[in-house]
C-alpha cells in the first residue's frame, strides 16, 4: 500500500514537471516566433535593417526554426515582391543549416555571418538597377552578417557563462544586436504608434526593474541609436522615452503602478520640453501601452539570469568583517610597540643605573658613607661611573683601581671593585634578556602584520564579480570527477580575466591536464593547468582533508622550466631544493634554496625553507610575510645554527614584469635580446637572526628571453653563458648543460650545484 502511494506521488511529480517543461518550451518558441515576425515586418528592400533570416542564421537548434516560422508570416504580409525576396533569404539560411557546425566558436560565427549576408544580398540583387542601389544592398548584407555573428557569439557565451555587463565584449555584441534589431522595429511606424518606441519603453522599464541602470544604459543607448537610424523623428521620441525611464526609477519604492504612471508623465513632459510636436499623441499612446504592459506582465517573476554580482548582504558583511579584523590585528601590533617603547624609555636599565646600584651595595654598611656621599657626592658618583666604564671596556679592576683622591677616603676598595663587577654582570644579563624580548616582540609584531595583510587581501577579494551559473557548472563537473562536496567560486577581475577557486573533501580522480580541458569546455575560457593542493580538515570534528583547486585564465606569456642538480662528492642527496607554481593572479614563482653545508643536513634546511615559503604563497600570504615566517622558522628550528639562502623569481605572465628576490643567494642571469642582465643584490640568508629584509630587482621579460638561477656552487663563465643562452636549447637540456659546465670548472672545489633555466614564450 505504501509503495503504491509513493508511486502515485512520483507519477504526479513527473507529470507536473513535464507540464512545466512543455509550457516553458511553448513560451520560448512563441517569443522567438514573435521576434522573427516583428523583424520581418520591419525589413524590406528599402531598409538596411536585418530581417528574420539574419536572426535565424545566428541562432541554432529550435530557436532558428521558431524565428523562421514567425518570419514566414511577416514575409507574407509584405506581399510581392518584398515578401518573395525575404522568403528567398530564409531558404538560403535553411540551406546553410546543412553545413555541419564547426567546433571553433569564432569560425562558426563567421560562417553564420556569411550565410546571413548571402541571404540578404542575392535576393535583393535581382532588383538592382543603379550603382547606388548596389551599394545600399552591400551595406545591408554587411549589416545582416554583423548582426548574425554577434547573435551567434553572444548566444553561445550566455549559454556557457551568462551575460556579463562588466565584460566589454558582451556589451559590444549586445549593443550591436540591440541597435540593428531596433532599426527594424523602428520602421514599424503606424498612425497611432511606433512599435520600436513602444518596445523600447517596456524593455527599459523591465530591465531597470530586474537589473538596474547599468543594463538600462547598455540597451537604452544602443536601441535609441537603432531608432535614430530608422528615422530622426522617431529617435527624438526615443530620447524622451529613455529620459522618462531613468527619472521614473526614483518612484520604484512606491510600486509598479506608481512607477508606470510616473513614466507616462515624464515621457509627456520630456516631449513638451524637447519640442516634439509631430506624433506627440503617438508618443503618449506608446508610453501608456508600455506602462500598462509593465504593470500587467509579471516582470519580477521572469527567470533571472544566473549571473549575479558578489555585493550581496552576506558577501559585503564578510568582507567588512575581514577588514575590521585586519585593522584590529594591526592595532594590537601598534599598541604593543608603543607600550614597549614607553616602558623601555622609562624603566630600561642603563650603565649609570648599574653604577648607582653598585655604590649602594658597596657603601651602605660603610661608616664613611655619609662623608663620601655627602660632602664628596659628585666625586664618588663619577668614580663609580668611571670604574663601570673600565669594566665595560674589558679591563679587570681591583681595590687599587680607585683614583688617588677617592682612595684616601675609601676604606673598602676591594668591596667596591667586586660590587662594580657584579652589577656589570647583572647589567649584561638584563641587557641580553631585553634583547631577546625585543627580538621575540619583533617576530610577533611582524607575524601580526602578515596576518593583517592576509585578512586585508581576503577582504578585497570579494570586490570582483562572481558568476553563479559558471560556479554551478564547475561544481557539477568536479563532483563527476570525484571531488566530493565541491564548492566553486568563479570570479572576474577588472581586466575581465576569469579565476576559479574550488574546495572539496577529496581529490579529483582525473589527470590534471584532462581536468583542465573539461574546465575550459565548461567555462568557455582558455585556462592554465589547474593547481591542486591539500590542506587540513574544515573543522576539528572532521578527519577528512580539504582539497583546493585553483585555475586562472590563460596568460599572455608562458614559461618553460627546466632544472638539474648535482650533489657534492659522493653524497647521494643534494643540499639544494627548488619549487615552482603559479598563483591565482597569473604570477609564476620559482623558488630555489641552498642549505648550510651539503648533504642531508643542508637538505633539511633548504627543503624546509622552500616548502614553507611555497605553502604560504600558495595559501595567499604576501611575499614579505612569507619571508619573515621562513626566517622565524629557521631561527627556532633547533638550538644550533641553521640557515638557508632563498632565491625567488616572480614573473607576471600577463604584463611580463619580473622581480628577483635574494636572501644570500647567487647571481641570477637574464638574457633579454642581446643583453645579459644580472640580478645580484642580496641580503643575509634566512635564519641568521634579526629582521629579514629582502630587496627586489625588477626587469621586464618578453617571449624568447631566458632566466638562469643557480646556487653558489655554480661558477660560470659569463661570455660562455651568454653564447649558450643565445642558442635555441630546451630549458631542461640547457640547465643540465650549464650545471655540468659549472662542475667541470670547479678545480677541486666541490659543492652542491643546482641550475634552473626558464624560457619565456607565448
Amino acid at each position: 500500500m505504501t509503495e503504491t502511494k509513493e508511486n502515485t506521488v512520483i507519477l504526479k511529480k513527473t507529470k507536473t514537471k513535464a507540464k512545466a517543461l512543455s509550457a516553458e518550451f511553448v513560451k520560448d518558441n512563441l517569443i522567438w516566433s514573435i521576434a522573427g515576425f516583428a523583424m520581418e515586418l520591419g525589413a524590406s528592400s528599402l531598409s538596411a535593417a536585418p530581417s528574420s533570416s539574419a536572426l535565424a542564421a545566428g541562432l541554432s537548434g529550435g530557436k532558428c526554426f521558431s524565428v523562421l516560422f514567425g518570419g514566414i508570416f511577416g514575409a507574407l504580409l509584405h506581399g510581392l515582391p518584398d515578401g518573395l525576396i525575404n522568403l528567398s533569404g530564409m531558404a538560403i539560411v535553411l540551406a546553410a543549416r546543412l553545413i555541419p557546425d564547426m567546433r571553433n566558436s569564432k569560425l562558426r560565427a563567421a560562417l553564420r555571418a556569411l550565410a546571413a549576408a548571402l541571404a540578404c544580398f542575392f535576393p535583393r540583387s535581382a532588383e538592382v538597377t543603379e550603382p547606388s542601389q548596389l551599394i545600399f544592398t552591400i551595406i545591408a548584407a554587411i549589416a545582416a552578417g554583423i548582426f548574425a555573428a554577434c547573435v551567434s557569439l553572444i548566444s553561445e557565451s550566455v549559454s556557457i557563462r551568462g551575460f556579463d555587463i562588466s565584460e566589454p565584449r558582451d556589451c559590444a555584441k549586445a549593443a550591436v544586436i540591440t541597435a540593428l534589431g531596433f532599426m527594424a522595429l523602428g520602421v514599424l511606424d503606424y498612425p497611432f504608434l511606433n512599435v520600436g518606441r513602444l518596445a523600447l519603453g517596456f524593455l527599459l522599464l523591465a530591465v531597470t526593474a530586474r537589473r538596474g541602470l547599468a543594463y538600462c544604459a547598455v540597451f537604452g543607448l544602443s536601441s535609441m541609436a537603432g531608432l535614430c537610424a530608422a528615422s530622426a523623428n522617431i529617435g527624438r521620441g526615443a530620447a524622451a522615452v529613455c529620459f522618462a525611464v531613468v527619472v521614473s526609477c526614483f518612484l520604484t519604492k512606491y510600486g509598479k503602478l506608481t512607477r508606470a504612471a510616473g513614466f507616462v508623465f515624464f515621457c509627456c513632459s520630456g516631449a513638451l520640453v524637447g519640442g516634439i510636436d509631430e506624433g506627440n499623441w503617438s508618443l503618449v499612446i506608446e508610453a501608456a501601452a508600455a506602462g500598462l504592459l509593465f504593470v500587467v506582465l509579471p516582470v519580477e517573476k521572469v527567470r533571472s539570469s544566473e549571473k549575479e554580482f558578489s555585493d550581496s548582504t552576506v558577501a559585503m558583511m564578510l568582507r567588512e568583517r575581514l577588514c575590521f579584523a585586519a585593522d584590529a590585528i594591526a592595532g594590537i601590533g601598534t599598541g604593543l610597540t608603543a607600550a614597549a617603547d614607553t616602558l623601555d624609555r622609562k624603566y630600561g636599565a642603563t650603565l649609570e643605573q648599574a653604577a648607582e646600584r653598585a655604590a649602594d651595595r658597596a657603601c651602605k654598611t660603610c661608616p664613611n658613607s655619609m662623608t663620601c656621599w655627602g660632602e664628596k657626592y659628585e666625586l664618588f658618583r663619577g668614580e663609580f661611573e668611571r670604574l663601570m666604564k673600565r669594566v665595560r671596556s674589558g679591563e679587570e679592576i681591583n681595590g687599587s683601581s680607585l683614583s688617588a683622591e677617592c682612595a684616601e677616603d675609601c676604606k673598602n676598595g676591594d668591596v667596591v671593585a667586586r660590587s662594580v663587577m657584579a652589577e656589570y654582570k647583572r647589567y649584561l644579563s638584563a641587557a641580553a634578556d631585553e634583547q631577546r624580548i625585543k627580538e621575540l616582540r619583533r617576530i610577533y609584531t611582524d607575524q601580526l602584520e602578515g596576518v593583517h595583510d592576509i585578512l586585508r587581501d581576503m577582504g578585497c577579494m570579494g570586490r570582483g564579480s562572481l558568476n553563479k551559473s559558471a560556479e554551478r557548472r564547475v561544481e557539477k563537473l568536479l563532483r563527476e570527477c570525484g571531488m566530493e562536496g565541491a564548492k566553486a567560486f568563479v570570479s572576474t577581475d577588472k581586466q575581465g580575466r576569469m579565476s576559479l577557486e574550488a574546495y572539496g573533501d577529496s581529490e579529483p580522480r582525473v589527470d590534471r591536464s584532462y581536468l583542465g580541458e573539461l574546465l575550459i569546455g565548461v567555462l568557455g575560457r582558455e585556462l592554465e593547468l589547474p593547481q591542486i593542493s591539500a590542506g587540513g580538515p574544515a573543522d576539528k570534528s572532521s578527519p577528512k582533508k580539504r582539497w583546493r583547486l585553483t585555475a586562472q585564465e590563460r596568460c599572455t606569456l608562458s614559461a618553460e622550466i627546466g632544472a638539474f642538480q648535482l650533489s657534492r662528492g659522493k653524497n647521494r642527496v643534494c643540499g639544494d631544493c627548488y619549487d615552482s607554481f603559479t598563483d591565482a593572479q597569473g604570477a609564476l614563482y620559482i623558488v630555489l634554496s641552498d642549505g648550510m653545508g651539503s648533504g642531508s643536513r643542508a637538505r633539511i634546511d633548504s627543503a624546509m625553507a622552500c616548502s614553507v615559503i611555497s605553502r604560504l604563497l600558495k595559501g595567499g600570504f604576501t611575499l614579505s610575510a612569507a619571508l619573515e615566517t621562513v626566517n622565524t622558522v629557521l631561527m627556532v628550528k633547533s638550538t644550533d645554527e641553521s640557515f638557508a639562502t632563498l632565491d625567488i623569481c616572480k614573473i607576471d605572465l600577463n604584463s611580463g614584469e619580473c622581480a628577483v628576490y635574494k636572501a644570500g643567494a647567487a647571481t641570477t642571469y637574464i638574457k633579454s635580446a642581446d643583453k645579459l642582465l644580472r640580478a645580484s643584490l642580496s641580503s643575509p640568508p634566512a635564519g641568521m637572526g634579526g629582521k629579514l629584509t629582502v630587496p627586489a630587482q625588477k626587469f621586464t621579460v618578453s617571449p624568447g628571453d631566458k632566466i638562469i638561477m643557480t646556487t653558489d656552487g655554480a661558477v660560470l663563465d659569463e661570455e660562455w653563458l651568454s653564447r649558450e643562452l643565445s642558442a635555441d636549447t630546451p630549458a631542461k637540456e640547457l640547465s643540465e648543460k650549464i650545471a655540468r659546465a659549472a662542475r667541470a670548472a670547479e678545480n677541486g672545489r666541490e659543492d652542491d650545484i643546482s641550475v634552473i633555466a626558464v624560457t619565456v614564450g607565448r
